[in-house]
C-alpha cells in the first residue's frame, strides 16, 4: 500500500508547484501592469507638457506676427513721410497754386474751370447742354461737386499733404461748407502741361452751421 501513499505526496508536490507557479505569474502579471501604469502615466505628462510647449511656441509666433505686421506699417508710414519730405513744396508752388483758385473763385462761365482740374483723380464734367449752359458739375472719382460762381471768399488755411498742397476757403453765407481745394502736379482736359491744378475739392462743414 506503500504506493498509494507515495502517489499522494506525489500530487501534492505537484499541485503546490503549480500553485507556485500560478502565484509567481499573477505577481509578474501584477508588476507589469503597475509598469504599464507607470509609463501610461508618463507618456501622459509628457503629451501635457508637449501640449504646453506647442501653445507657448504658438503664442509666440502670433506675438512676432504681430510685431513684424506693426513694423510693416510703421516702415510703410516712414517712407510715405520721408517721400512727401523729399517732394517738398517751394514757395513758388504754394503762389501757383493760390493763383488756380484764384482762376477758379474768378471764373463766370464752366469752359474757365474745365481745365484747372488735374486728370488723375478726375472722371467727368456734366452741363445742361451742349453749350456748357450750367447747372453744371465736376465729378471726382470719390465725389462730386456743383459749380457755383462767386461762391469762394478767402483763403482760410493752407497745409501740404504728401506733396500736395491743401488751400481751405471760406464760402458765401449761403452755403453750409467750406471748400478745401487739394492741388497736385498734373495735366489738365484740354492743356496736358504738368502744373498745379485741382484734384479734389472737399465740403468742410463750417463750424456753427444750422443747415
Amino acid at each position: 500500500m506503500n504506493w498509494k501513499k507515495d502517489f499522494k505526496i506525489s500530487a501534492l508536490v505537484i499541485l503546490i508547484v503549480i500553485t507556485a507557479i500560478a502565484l509567481l505569474d499573477n505577481a509578474r502579471t501584477a508588476d507589469s501592469a503597475a509598469k504599464l501604469e507607470e509609463d501610461k502615466n508618463r507618456l501622459e505628462k509628457k503629451v501635457i507638457s508637449l501640449e504646453k510647449e506647442i501653445e507657448r511656441r504658438s503664442r509666440i509666433t502670433d506675438e512676432l506676427k504681430y510685431e513684424n505686421d506693426t513694423l510693416a506699417v510703421n516702415l510703410s508710414t516712414l517712407e510715405e513721410e520721408v517721400a512727401a519730405a523729399q517732394s517738398s513744396v517751394q514757395y513758388q508752388d504754394f503762389m501757383d497754386a493760390i493763383s488756380v483758385v484764384k482762376t477758379y473763385k474768378a471764373a463766370e462761365e464752366f469752359k474757365e474751370v474745365i481745365d484747372l482740374i488735374a486728370l488723375g483723380n478726375f472722371t467727368s464734367f456734366g452741363t445742361l447742354d451742349q453749350d456748357d449752359n450750367c447747372p453744371c458739375t465736376i465729378n471726382f472719382k470719390y465725389s462730386n461737386l456743383e459749380w457755383i460762381p462767386g461762391v469762394v471768399l478767402d483763403l482760410s488755411e493752407f497745409k501740404i499733404e504728401k506733396g500736395r498742397i491743401v488751400l481751405t476757403y471760406l464760402t458765401v453765407e449761403d452755403l453750409e461748407d467750406n471748400y478745401q481745394f487739394v492741388l497736385t502736379k498734373s495735366g489738365g482736359f484740354y492743356d496736358r502741361t504738368e502744373k498745379w491744378r485741382i484734384e479734389e475739392i472737399r465740403l468742410i462743414e463750417k463750424e456753427g452751421s444750422t443747415f
